[in-house]
């Protein structure tokens, strides 16, 4: 694949060729009066990028138009101080910047905008006709999809009606309670019958594997998790380099020209903040740059509270347990709680648990509903915890993650039948699995 200029002016031109040649770009640079040219070099092979220049709205709009002739849908940024007298049929496809604008930021910001416009014209045109929609959030929701779900909402230009937040489980950690309590946020209880009532449904911060009854009919995906290949649907953007969803719909909102209000900044802040462990783990500069966008228009006050809510009594049970029964292997401590009356305190111990002195991996395990719920944890310079847990599990469960952190989830009932082990011990159950765990740890490289 290769990209196209149309630059008018040489300073420009000189630029963009420092940057893509020196990033080995394969490139083709247009002057100005080659309009016939340009339509020619577009119809000669596929390509990936285009980029035009000019201070001449008249004639931008000429370029533009030849650029979307013959269905062509290519992602576009225009250089520009005139942006505003663009006609709106072109603007909607193209992410515009002033020279300045560009001078002053990071270039790589902008292309990454442009290629984002265009998903966003792409998803728009999908939900456009649509009356309702849903946006289906996991079966117990964190704060970076119910971020990117408030968010998702607004790229649609819709409200609490036409677009609902839904969910089959319910918000169950404390703060995530507190999040949505403050926010004023709601999120819908579903069930595979009320999906037929929806036009469109699209979800955020997983994908359909992973939800305990996905859709027959998925719309849109968008989420920054390893990417899975036995679902299908209409659009996805699936970016496993990303530490947050939220980011990713940041892009979007800037492509859309959307405002970002102090409810909408707190919510997707708190989501970055939630799965990025404050920009500590698995983030690129794309995480950074929404991050300090973000940070002036939350409400930090609101955060504080949501970030501090009151402990349950379970939670401090909880913690006493893992206190009391941790075991400590080859720099793995293992914590099993046993049964517990909510699973998200499986996770909120291995957060915990890592922070004991030599440790490097935190696996904790805890029994929910028919379930034997492992949530790992590591200090990020050791090997994937996703490839770990799911070449330790992956065969009697669903299990992976990202390199830091994973999540596996066994039905009770595949342990009689894989080791032979009453799903009533307990104890022989929590050996089993460290035991996998131990072998898939030293085998993985």
């Amino acid at each position: 694949m290769r990209s196209v200029f149309y630059i008018e002016e040489d300073f420009v031109a000189g630029l963009l060729k420092n940057y893509f040649l020196g990033n080995r770009k394969s490139t083709h640079f247009l002057r100005r009066g080659s309009n016939g040219h340009l339509a020619e070099e577009l119809s000669r092979d596929p390509i990936d990028f285009f980029i035009a220049q000019s201070e001449d709205p008249e004639r931008l709009a000429r370029v533009l138009k030849t650029v979307r002739q013959e269905g062509r849908k290519v992602p576009t940024l225009v250089l520009t101080s005139h942006a505003d007298r663009i006609p709106a049929e072109y603007r909607s496809f193209a992410h515009c910047v002033s020279l300045q604008e560009l001078l002053e930021s990071n270039i790589r910001w902008h292309i990454r905008l442009a290629k984002t416009m265009r998903r966003l014209e792409e998803v728009r045109d999908h939900f456009e006709d649509a009356e309702s929609v849903l946006i289906l959030l996991q079966d117990d929701p964190d704060p970076d999809a119910i971020a990117s779900g408030l968010a998702l909402r607004q790229v649609l230009g819709r409200n609490r009606q036409t677009a609902s937040l839904g969910s089959f489980g319910r918000v169950s950690r404390p703060e995530n309670l507190a999040m949505i309590k403050l926010l004023e946020i709601e999120i819908e209880k579903v069930t595979p019958y009320t999906l037929k009532r929806f036009d469109r449904i699209a979800v955020v911060d997983l994908q359909p594997p992973h939800l305990s009854q996905p859709p027959e009919q998925i719309d849109l995906v968008i989420d920054h998790h390893p990417e899975q290949f036995t679902y299908k649907s209409v659009i996805k953007d699936i970016r496993p380099s990303y530490g947050a969803t939220s980011t990713i719909l940041l892009e979007y909102l800037l492509c859309a020209e959307s405002n970002v209000g102090t409810r909408l900044a707190t919510a997707m802040l708190y989501g970055i903040k939630s799965d990025t462990f404050l920009l500590a783990r698995e983030v690129n500069e794309w995480d950074v740059e929404a991050f300090s966008y973000l940070y002036p228009l939350a409400n930090q006050n609101l955060m504080r509270r949501i970030e501090r809510p009151e402990l349950p009594p379970a939670a401090l049970d909880a913690l006493g347990s893992a206190l009391r029964n941790r075991r400590v292997i080859d720099k793995v401590a293992f914590v099993h709680l046993g049964r517990v009356e909510r699973d998200d305190l499986i996770p909120q111990m291995a957060d915990f648990s890592l922070s004991f002195e030599g440790i490097e991996w935190a696996f904790v395990s805890g029994i929910y509903d028919a379930n034997y719920i492992i949530s790992v944890r590591n200090v990020g310079y050791v090997r994937a915890a996703g490839r770990v847990l799911k070449d330790a599990f992956g065969d009697v469960g669903s299990a992976g993650g990202h390199a830091s952190m994973a999540k596996a989830i066994i039905p009770l009932s595949r342990f009689s039948g894989k080791w032979d082990i009453d799903p009533r011990n307990i104890r022989l159950m929590n050996r089993r699995a460290e035991l996998e765990f131990l072998c898939s740890l030293r085998n993985t490289r």
